[in-house]
């Protein structure tokens, strides 16, 4: 109530105008059951009209008043309600706008959706009926416990004293009730977010067959909502049958009470017929009071839910005078970098580099080795535990953000469109671009001859996140959004990682024509694309291990030349849905070394080519094995069971790795299970096919069966 009451003081005049109402309302509903004594008494014994008329054009007067005033308070109150839901909503959102990655990874998007649809619902409610209803029945109560006072003090003390009786109940249930109400919205917190789940991936869930799965979670959340509904239910039911039950009480013992006034000559009998009238109604909003006591405990809580999202500052916060960020000129740098996810772990250890601008240059390195990280820093979604980035020797932390991002293009991997047409996509708030700008934005990312080839054009409305379109189309509309913008620094995470040969090609050139133009910094574990930058940074281990550009690199034999080498050696066709396997490259296994390349040649024939999409299962733990597969593009996890609980990540794979050799000697159990990250094309040689070759060749299983029997 008092959070309510911050919200209604900043509307001080709507307030003031619907508290006077509400006075006016109740004093005229506790005043009209008064008549009765004087209408009794002074009108009915002795059967004067005149006084009669007087009371009764007072009743009628008043009666006016009290009429407008309701109306006037009604309407200051719906005004003042909807001001204070639409600004609570508002605040709510716009907290929610500022937050950072720690903040959705703690708060999926169910327990958001509750909290606006049924926690604001709960505060809503309070709002529209509860607050207004408990001021109006506690005012009634209030001033109607003054007049039974001026009518009989002592029946009116007795039954004070009574009306103790209506709230214990409710008081004794209130810990049962706030309980319940918190599992009640826990539950629909899970449910809503196995729905999410459910519908943004059904389309993996139905390939996986994995419905049966998903109906016994979601059967089983269902139950939980309707045991803990129930719970709620019968604990507010229980809440106000408490209270009637002790208004009934009450009754009868005024009666008997009244009448031995009465008997005493203490008490006028029109004085006992307005008592009566009056107490009825002082007792009956009483009642009402407490019917609204679970309504109360139930907005509590869910002010509490909400309270908590407000008292979550944001982890990357903006400085309290920012600093607007000019026109990017010199240089972008790390200095002393350390930064980690958690406070336990970095993922950056003291990195330091220096990107001049107008350069090319990339963050290459195995998987997990924090490249991402670094650009994540870079972009200032994350700040660095010790060290500082700046751009043009400008720290990120004093920057404002606004000006930080029109200097900044992000384009990642994981693309987002909006519900909207595809030019609305790619303008967004940048109405001022005009339509040659975006023309020209399209063919810079090599979109711009699909969008007009499609009816609509540019009017093509984007359904569910452009599920409609192919990964290349979804990739180059968001290139062209980012180029619209026109960014001074393009930041590219892994935007060629899930393409075919044919749009990755494309989008290289895109970026190559836009060198000199702009600060590029590309993140990637394909090192073709990036083989002319002008500086590259290998990362290992959350450091950087070596900078250079690719023929220095290539020189030094280090790890840039072993990811180089484990990457090539494979021809694609334009598509990308085959390839085959060179006999250099084949050669390069240590478990096919010693192998006659004649040799080699016929086991390179016997590979096929198999594609797999984002979330698919090419091998699961437990299973027989009975096949050998090579990485040609792609990123897989690799997940393994501990103790029978749920699958960990244990590594991850990328383009060029190998997994399951052994299965090529022996029919044994896979130790692990690998699934797809993304659209994959791999590399497969059945252990029937090699068994069947190595009966035409068999030292070839004695040289494969020395570097793999140890493994078994």
């Amino acid at each position: 109530m008092r959070t309510i009451w911050r919200y209604f003081s900043s509307y001080k005049t709507l307030a003031t105008v619907f508290l006077l109402g509400l006075f006016i309302e109740v004093a005229y509903a506790v005043a009209a059951p008064l008549s009765l004594q004087y209408l009794v008494d002074l009108a009915f014994t002795p059967r004067d009209v005149q006084v009669f008329f007087i009371i009764l054009g007072i009743l009628v007067m008043g009666g006016s008043l009290s009429i407008a005033a309701g109306l006037g308070g009604d309407y200051a109150l719906s005004k003042l309600s909807g001001r204070v839901v639409q600004r609570l909503r508002s605040q709510l959102f716009n907290h929610i706008q500022k937050q950072t990655f720690p903040f959705f990874q703690r708060y999926r998007v169910g327990d958001l959706v509750t909290r606006f649809s049924s926690d604001m619902s709960s505060i809503e409610k309070i709002i529209y009926s509860s607050v207004p209803y408990s001021l109006k029945e506690g005012l009634s109560t209030l001033l109607g416990l003054i007049v039974l006072f001026s009518i009989q003090w002592k029946l009116a003390f007795a039954m004070l004293l009574g009306s103790v009786l209506m709230f214990v109940g409710p008081k004794l249930l209130q810990g049962r009730a706030e309980a319940a109400n918190t599992r009640y919205k826990e539950a629909q917190e899970q449910f809503a977010n196995t729905m999410d789940e459910a519908v943004k991936g059904h389309q993996t869930i139905r390939a996986l067959h994995q419905q049966n799965r998903f109906r016994q979670r979601a059967e089983k959340q269902i139950s939980q909502l309707f045991t803990f509904g129930l719970k709620v239910d019968v604990t507010g039911s229980l809440m106000e049958r408490l209270p009637l039950t002790a208004l009934l009480i009450l009754n009868g013992t005024m009666i008997g009470f009244g009448g031995y006034l009465i008997f005493q000559g203490e008490m006028s009998v029109g004085g006992f017929i307005a008592f009566f009238t009056l107490f009825m109604s002082v007792g009956q909003s009483g009642a009402n009071l407490s019917f609204i006591i679970p309504d109360i405990i139930e907005s509590s809580i869910s002010i509490k839910r909400i309270s908590e999202l407000f008292d979550y500052q944001p982890d990357v916060p903006e400085a309290a005078s920012p600093i607007a960020l000019g026109p990017f000129e010199q240089e972008i740098q790390m200095n002393k970098v350390t930064f980690g996810y958690t406070e336990e772990t970095n993922q950056l250890t003291e990195i330091t580099l220096s990107i001049t601008a107008g350069s090319f240059a990339a963050f290459v390195g195995p998987s997990g080795s924090g490249k991402s990280t670094a650009l994540q820093l870079l972009s200032r979604f994350y700040d660095p535990k010790s060290g500082y980035v700046t751009i043009d020797h400008t720290d990120l932390r004093l920057v404002s953000e606004a000006s930080l991002r029109e200097q900044v293009g992000i384009v990642s991997q994981n693309t987002y469109l909006f519900e909207a047409s595809v030019r609305d996509n790619l303008l967004l708030d940048n109405r001022e671009a005009t339509e040659e700008e975006l023309f020209e934005a399209a063919q810079l990312a090599r979109i711009h001859e699909t969008i007009v080839s499609w009816p609509e054009g540019y009017d093509t409305l984007i359904h569910s996140e452009g599920s409609s379109l192919s990964g290349g189309q979804r990739q180059r509309i968001s290139i062209a959004r980012a180029l619209l913008r026109n960014p001074k620094i393009l930041l590219l995470d892994e935007i060629t990682s899930a393409l075919d040969p044919s749009t990755e090609a494309d989008i290289n050139q895109s970026i190559e024509q836009l060198r000199k133009q702009k600060t590029i910094i590309s993140v990637t574990h394909r090192l073709s694309s990036i083989v002319d930058a002008d500086v590259i940074f290998v990362f290992k281990d959350g450091k950087i291990l070596d900078t250079g550009t690719h023929q220095e690199l290539m020189q030094r034999e280090g790890l840039y030349l072993e990811m180089w080498e484990k990457q090539h050696g494979f021809r694609l066709s334009p598509d990308g849905l085959h390839a085959t396997i060179d006999v250099n490259r084949l050669a390069k296994f240590p478990f096919f070394a010693g192998v006659e390349f004649s040799e080699l040649e016929s086991i390179a024939k016997l590979f096929s080519s198999e594609t797999c999409k984002e979330g698919d299962t090419i091998v699961q733990e437990g299973d027989h094995g009975d096949k050998f597969y090579i990485i040609i593009r792609g990123r897989f996890e690799i997940l393994k069971q501990i103790s029978g609980a749920e699958n960990h990540r244990v590594a991850v794979l990328e383009d060029g790795d190998h997994f399951g050799e052994i299965a090529l000697l022996a029919d044994v159990l896979r130790t692990a299970s690998v699934q797809a990250l993304e659209p994959s094309l791999l590399l497969s040689l059945r252990r029937e096919a090699f068994l069947e070759l190595t009966t035409r060749y068999p030292h070839i299983l004695e040289t494969v069966g020395q570097t793999l029997v140890n493994r078994i």
